[in-house]
Parts: C-alpha cells; sequence; structure tokens
C-alpha cells in the first residue's frame, strides 16, 4: 500500500454498505412490528409455518443488530476516537447500543411467549419499540457520524470496519437476500461489480427461498427509509 493509497480519504459512495446494513435492519424491525401487531389484534393470526419462519426472521434481525453495533463498539469507535477526538461524542451513541441489547433479548423472549399460548401483546410491543428506537438510532447516527467518518477516516481504516462488519452475524445466507431486497438497481450494481463471481452466484441463488419466505409471511413492509 503506498501512502497516497494509505491516505486517502473514504468518500460518501465508500458508506454505501453501512447504509444498506441500516436499511435491512430499519426496514425489518419495522415490517415484523406491523406482523406481531395483526397478530396480536386478530386481524393475521401467524400459524404453522408462518410462525416458524417468522421466528427465524426475529432472531436473523436480532443476531444482526447486535453484531452492527458490536462491530462498531469494537472497531469504528477507535478509529473514531483516535481520528477525530473531540469532534464527535459517541457517548449517546454508545449508550443506544447498551439500550438495545437487553430489548432484543426481551423481543426473542416474548416470541417465546407469543408462541407457547398465545400471548401476543407483549411481542408487538416489544417490536414496535424496537423499530422505534432503531428508526430514531440510525437516523443520528448517519446524521452525526457518517460526517466525521468523511472528513476524518481514511478509506483504508473504514474498510478494516467494512470487513470486520462482513465477518460474525447472521451470516451471507441472511444478508445478500436482503441487500438485493433494500438495494436500488444502481446500488445494488455498485456493490457487485468488484464481487467474487461465486457471491453474486450465491447471491441469486438465495433469493427464491427468501422471496418465498416474504410472499408466506405478506411481508411487503414499508417503503425504503
Amino acid at each position: 500500500m503506498t501512502a497516497t493509497t494509505a491516505s486517502a480519504p473514504t468518500r460518501d459512495a465508500d458508506l454505501l454498505g453501512i447504509r444498506i446494513a441500516h436499511r435491512i435492519m430499519r426496514r425489518d424491525a419495522r415490517r415484523l412490528a406491523e406482523l406481531a401487531t395483526a397478530w396480536a389484534d386478530g386481524s393475521d393470526p401467524l400459524t404453522g409455518r408462518r410462525r416458524r419462519v417468522f421466528g427465524r426472521w426475529i432472531e436473523g434481525l436480532c443476531r444482526d443488530i447486535h453484531h452492527h453495533h458490536a462491530t462498531e463498539d469494537d472497531h469504528l469507535w477507535p478509529i473514531l476516537e483516535r481520528r477525530a477526538g473531540a469532534e464527535i461524542d459517541l457517548a449517546p451513541l454508545s449508550d443506544d447500543h447498551a439500550a438495545l441489547d437487553p430489548v432484543l433479548d426481551d423481543v426473542r423472549g416474548a416470541f417465546v411467549v407469543a408462541a407457547a399460548d398465545g400471548r401476543v401483546d407483549p411481542l408487538a410491543e416489544r417490536l414496535t419499540f424496537l423499530a422505534d428506537l432503531l428508526d430514531e438510532h440510525i437516523s443520528e447516527e448517519e446524521r452525526d457520524m457518517f460526517p466525521v467518518i468523511l472528513g476524518y477516516v481514511p478509506l483504508a481504516e473504514w474498510s478494516t470496519v467494512e470487513k470486520a462488519a462482513q465477518r460474525g452475524g447472521p451470516g451471507i445466507r441472511y444478508a445478500l437476500p436482503r441487500i438485493v431486497d433494500v438495494a436500488t438497481p444502481q446500488e445494488l450494481a455498485r456493490m457487485t461489480a468488484d464481487a467474487p463471481a461465486v457471491l453474486v452466484l450465491l447471491m441469486k441463488a438465495l433469493l427464491p427461498r427468501y422471496r418465498h419466505e416474504k410472499r408466506l409471511l405478506g411481508a411487503s413492509g414499508p417503503g425504503r427509509p
């Protein structure tokens, strides 16, 4: 790596991955909250396979959120503290991360209760709270943190955060079809332009099952945040 490439700035286009990750979390949290609310009020009771798929989607979302925030805590925050110093106060964002983990546990527990004895109101309430909290947190993060990344963090260091984000979490079987689902055609073309051919093929192979589950749940979901 040359000195020039090592110091190249992060550009707005380089933040596409994290924008897509945020979009996936916000959209799935909101659509699951809406499904749980319909289940709770009796307008759309989830039974049989639909309930099992709903449970898998909840678990995937919870793992995704936890991994995303752990990556920021462990990899991005130290870079921002070193590069930007007093330019950003990370305490409110860190507090949000700490507050989210118990909510994820509550959502998991509420689903177990709902599936076992039909008490769905707590699940709908916790998922709605999670969706609202995510909307607020991600909006603040993109407003306050993204300009600091663009102003202070070299692309080489930002790339280490992205690589960490790609390890762990719910895995590519969860992520790849959701990337296709939330990205615009132009965004998807940019994201796959330099991707290994095998990854693109896997992405296409995973889409049918994801789309089937989406239709099964009736999870059209809200528009893109």
